[in-house]
């Protein structure tokens, strides 16, 4: 039997057509993906860290450069000795390479929020461990025991600069720089207040404040979780393109006209195209972070990070 490019496609319509019958089905009798989070088996955790660059995985087989070149090679090398189409093979190369930029369609917005959720329970922490007599800097110094890994590196380097006597107004606003956010603004500008004017209610006043973090944490998780809709059709669209482009390539005598310089020209552009789209589309879903009222360019004239001693 063989293999050609119309029982590749019919093959696919076919599949297509029992996904969406199953999915119509589904829709019929009401059923919706359960909300309650399961735990992946052992199994599962080996092959998910195979092609995925978990963050909580920096050791997996993918996340590795080394692995993925030589992936890319061998693939690229299996597409020019099949199809003896060298853009082909340049582009399954490029394709293998970028699959994790491909792919992985989510921001750095997680990472943020994970952050920002880190240091409203620092801070509630902070205002737990505040009492009547205990300096601020006493405090932060024993929050270091349980404060959150996200935030953990952030606050040691708060309190080295403390114990190394640095000024605590330029130690808060570089602690602020380095997590660069709006809120951290208001932590820092808490701190640097308190510095200032030595008054009781401390604890409420990081109680209150902790409150205001949780709740900016809730809405960014809800809008994060709005911009994850069209990030997962993207990801869907990316595969469906990388599967049709797959099948083509060893279509044989559909890809002829590919093999001429001007053919290359023409794959060469639309890759390149391709490759601009997504830019487009994940400029598109990055949203502006709230201007920092904290930020070095305010600083004209006072005493930066890199004046302290």
């Amino acid at each position: 039997m063989t293999l050609t490019l119309n029982s590749l496609l019919a093959a696919l319509a076919g599949l297509a057509a029992v996904g969406g019958l199953v999915m119509a089905v589904a829709g019929g009798i009401g059923w919706e993906p359960s909300q309650t989070v399961r735990r992946r088996s052992h199994l599962e955790r080996k092959l998910r860290s195979l092609v995925v660059k978990d963050a909580r995985t920096p050791s997996s087989w993918w996340a590795r450069g080394q692995a993925r070149l030589a992936g890319a090679a061998l693939a690229g090398l299996g597409v020019w000795l099949f199809t003896g189409w060298l853009m082909g093979c340049l582009i399954t190369l490029a394709v293998v390479l970028g699959l994790p930029w491909l792919l992985n369609t989510s921001g750095s917005g997680t990472a943020q929020i994970d952050k920002l959720e880190a240091i409203e329970e620092w801070v509630r922490r902070m205002s737990d461990i505040h009492t009547v007599g205990v300096s601020l800097e006493a405090t932060i110094q024993r929050s270091l025991e349980t404060v959150p890994t996200a935030i953990r590196d952030q606050v040691r380097l708060l309190v080295s600069r403390q114990q190394a006597g640095w000024v605590p107004q330029v130690a808060y606003r570089a602690f602020a720089d380095a997590l660069n956010d709006a809120m951290v603004d208001e932590v820092a500008a808490l701190l640097i207040l308190h510095v200032e004017d030595r008054g009781s209610g401390l604890s409420k006043a990081l109680r209150e404040l902790a409150e205001a973090l949780q709740h900016e944490v809730l809405a960014r998780r809800e809008v994060e979780a709005d911009r994850q809709k069209p990030r997962t059709n993207d990801r869907w669209v990316t595969i469906f393109c990388l599967a049709i482009f797959g099948i083509t390539a060893f279509s044989g005598t559909y890809v002829e006209p590919y093999n001429t310089f001007t053919g290359h020209l023409v794959l060469a552009f639309v890759a390149i195209a391709f490759v601009l789209v997504k830019i487009w589309m994940r400029r598109m879903a990055v949203l502006e972070p709230a201007p920092r009222f904290l930020s070095p360019a305010d600083r004209a004239g006072g005493q930066t990070a890199e004046e302290a001693p």
